[in-house]
């Protein structure tokens, strides 16, 4: 299949994105933001409950992960499903003012760091962009993936 074949299908299919925040209007303005963009979407406000999900159901195309919650945070999350063998891209969102108190921005499982609050373009501009990214399962593939979007003028 060509780039641009591979394009199209992409295209032609609704991106699936999981949302976990512990706030209840974050998760519900994501959710008819995100279905008013053409995106299947799932919302969670309970980080262990959205874990189960996440292992019984096919991986979403990005999860968009809040940084601090009780039980489970975002980076815990977002660890125990990649040492499962089900690392999918991840948008972390922070209301911390420093995003390093939460997780090295370099982190190896962190494809980007949104600070709350955030700009919704901003999100979606991002949310298209881990479209195109290669499978998370790739070697090395997030870190290629990141440094090239840094690297965009």
């Amino acid at each position: 299949m060509s780039d641009e074949q591979g394009d199209v299908a992409t295209r032609g299919r609704r991106r699936r994105i999981v949302i976990v925040d512990d706030d209840d209007a974050i998760v519900e303005t994501l959710e008819e933001v995100l279905l008013a963009e053409g995106y299947d979407v799932e919302g969670y406000t309970d980080p262990l409950e959205a874990l189960e999900r996440l292992r019984s159901q096919a991986l979403p195309d990005v999860i968009v992960l809040d940084c601090v919650m009780p039980f489970l945070d975002g980076p815990r999350l977002m660890e125990t499903l990649a040492a499962e063998g089900r690392a999918v891209p991840v948008v972390l969102v922070t209301a911390l003012s420093d995003p390093g108190f939460c997780i090295d921005p370099n982190h190896p499982d962190a494809t980007r760091i949104i600070n709350k609050p955030f700009d919704l373009e901003q999100l979606l501009e991002t949310l298209d962009d881990l479209s195109s990214m290669p499978p998370v399962n790739e070697p090395g593939a997030r870190r290629r993936a990141r440094a090239a979007s840094t690297q965009q003028t």
